[in-house]
């Protein structure tokens, strides 16, 4: 019969894996900086992924037009996106979700199994019980 020490230890190890799901995906993602128009404009994204700081290194460039700036800030805010997410697709290792459903799975099936059989063992006894009652 699968023993109750087996379940606790199964379900301590999928808890374990969900714990690790959990901390990767709450890790913290550090700011990204990105630069445009040969460093004139840079752009920071902060750890929440939005735009922190838009600056410009050289006011001249100001005086480019707007259709530039517009160009240029697009490109500037697009490259520190590209690298945020670069940044969180390598840190983070891919969980192997399917492992950790097979795991709860198995888990529920025997713990059910078990349950059953409890079941079945209580029924025998009480059927044994009132044989002897009556």
């Amino acid at each position: 019969m699968f023993g109750e020490e087996a379940i606790a230890q199964q379900l301590a190890e999928a808890r374990s894996a969900l714990d690790e799901v959990r901390q990767q995906q709450g890790q913290p993602v550090q700011a990204i900086s990105a630069e445009s128009a040969d460093g004139r404009i840079q752009v920071t994204l902060g750890a929440n992924g939005r735009v922190e700081k838009l600056r410009f290194a050289e006011e001249r460039v100001l005086k480019e037009g707007t259709e530039f700036l517009e160009a240029e800030i697009a490109k500037v805010v697009n490259a520190a996106l590209d690298a945020r997410a670069e940044a969180l697709s390598a840190d983070v290792p891919t969980p192997d979700l399917e492992a950790i459903g097979a795991a709860v799975a198995q888990i529920q099936e025997q713990g059910v199994k078990q349950m059953r059989d409890m079941t079945a063992h209580i029924s025998q006894v009480m059927a044994k019980l009132q044989q002897g009652g009556s």
